[in-house]
């Protein structure tokens, strides 16, 4: 369930348009990357009993791709997804000329990793927005798009071969589609779904379920209204104190004066 969410809107230039996020382990910071290629680092400030009501800003970063330069189109820099490892390095998935971009800091030239090619049929502008590391360190990938309405999206996972597996397929619910993954402290991945009718966005969140490092099934812990938030496209899974699961998720504004930058915080609930 949800248990806080704010607007977000830090006093610098060009910001908005964040699509991928990262939370520190104990909750208090977090990374978000923007589909105009920019890394933005930042603290969560809460109150004493851990409630999450504001955003601080401390850096905002602007990334190179695997050229060593920053193009001058937009689409040529849409970083969409971010997974972070426990040494610091980054990794980012981009949804033009799909692939991976691997930084060992946000300064540096990073290093480009295949994605998936198979599905031919699924609409090019609809590509890999979701990206997790598993606990073994397998990039974990789901495109926005399938094949058709009645697909389900394929969940793929990296290994040693630099080769993709499908591992599962999360069944499709209407037009929610796949923006957003992280694996949680208990080992399961979380994937935010999002669906726009036309007047407003929803968001619901799916557990997968891993076991003995392989998923074995689903379960929904989250399905909003249309126009509860704005479109949710981030997401980041942390533990608190009482041992409790939280989820993070950060919205996307398309740059739009219609739109918000909006955090949610929520609470799992067994």
């Amino acid at each position: 369930m949800p248990i806080a969410h704010f607007k977000w809107e830090p006093s610098v230039d060009g910001f908005g348009g964040l699509s991928g996020l990262e939370v520190s382990k104990e909750g208090s910071s977090f990374v978000s990357v923007s589909d105009d290629g920019v890394l933005y680092r930042g603290d969560f400030i809460r109150t004493s009993d851990g409630t999450l009501f504001r955003a601080s800003l401390i850096e905002a970063l602007h990334l190179v791709v695997d050229t060593g330069l920053r193009p001058d189109e937009k689409r040529e820099r849409d970083m969409e997804g971010l997974a972070i490892a426990d040494d610091g390095a980054f990794h980012v998935s981009v949804e033009h000329k799909f692939r991976i971009l691997s930084y060992p800091d946000a300064g540096s030239t990073p290093t480009s990793h295949d994605l998936p090619t198979s599905n031919t049929k699924t609409p090019k502008n609809t590509g890999f927005e979701a990206l997790a590391l598993a606990p073994n360190g397998a990039f974990i990938a789901l495109r926005e798009g399938s094949p058709n309405v009645r697909a389900p999206y394929y969940v793929y996972q990296s290994n040693q071969a630099g080769n993709w597996d499908v591992v599962y397929q999360l069944p499709r619910r209407g037009g929610f589609r796949p923006v957003g993954a992280d694996f949680g402290p208990d080992g399961h991945l979380y994937v935010l779904t999002r669906a726009f009718n036309g007047f407003g966005f929803a968001a619901q969140i799916s557990q997968i379920r891993f076991k003995d490092g392989a998923p074995t099934d689903h379960r929904l812990i989250f399905s909003g209204a249309f126009g509860q938030f704005d479109n949710l496209e981030g997401l980041a899974v942390w533990r608190d104190d009482a041992d409790d699961i939280r989820l993070v998720a950060i919205s996307d504004d398309n740059f739009s004066a219609a739109q918000s930058t909006i955090i949610v915080e929520f609470r799992l609930q067994d």
